[in-house]
């Protein structure tokens, strides 16, 4: 169940990134297909009464309009979260996104066996709301087997009928590095949670105006 937890998220958010500019008409409604790595990771960490949480995904896809050419789009996000638990007070959330991503920013082994992600983001801060650089210098170690997902999903309303299949290929895994303002690592322990993902996705919508 957690693995297709994984799955869906690298779903979501690669539709979310992507779906909006990939669609063309097809048959009087739109579709679009991708397929490409990605790799997930989550962090957190405790310093006295300061919990610091941070979450990081990139994705290296190739989008294809149905019908049309294929195009590369890739992207990495990072969110960092800082809450004093003593005071209750959220001291930062700040996101943002770096995008395309070259194959020296993000890479993916064979058999998702490691990945490698080396960019600058530009982060918003809610709470101050100023913005800063964060270099993030992560790696991936494959951890667990090879495990593979299928989703098949329909929805459908007056006027609105959406249409999706994935499937890929997942494995979990350790990442371990920094994610560094320069003068704060905010991630200074190996992750507690990661993954490496292999996705193939293809969403036919019509009507839903």
């Amino acid at each position: 169940m957690k693995t297709m937890i994984k799955f869906l998220t690298v779903l979501i958010l690669v539709l979310v990134a992507f779906g909006q500019h990939t669609t063309a008409n097809a048959g009087g409604g739109q579709a679009f297909n991708f397929k490409g790595p990605s790799a997930l990771a989550t962090f957190s960490n405790t310093s006295g009464c300061i919990v610091t949480n941070v979450f990081v995904i990139a994705s290296d896809s190739r989008v294809r309009p149905a019908p049309g050419p294929g195009t590369t789009s890739s992207f990495a996000s990072v969110t960092i979260t800082k809450y004093d638990a003593c005071t209750n007070t959220i001291l930062l959330l700040a996101y943002g996104s770096a995008f395309p991503l070259t194959a020296a920013d993000f890479d993916v082994s064979n058999k998702l066996a490691s990945a490698a992600l080396n960019v600058t983001v530009n982060l918003f801060d809610d709470v101050s709301t100023t913005t800063f650089d964060v270099d993030v210098g992560l790696g991936w170690t494959g951890t667990g087997p090879l495990s593979r997902q299928h989703t098949n999903s329909h929805f459908h309303t007056p006027g609105c009928i959406i249409n999706s299949r994935g499937n890929g290929t997942s494995r979990t895994a350790e990442a371990s590095g920094s994610v560094s303002n320069g003068a704060t690592n905010f991630t200074p322990e190996a992750s507690v949670d990661a993954s490496i993902h292999q996705v193939k996705n293809g969403t036919v919508t019509i009507g839903c105006n």
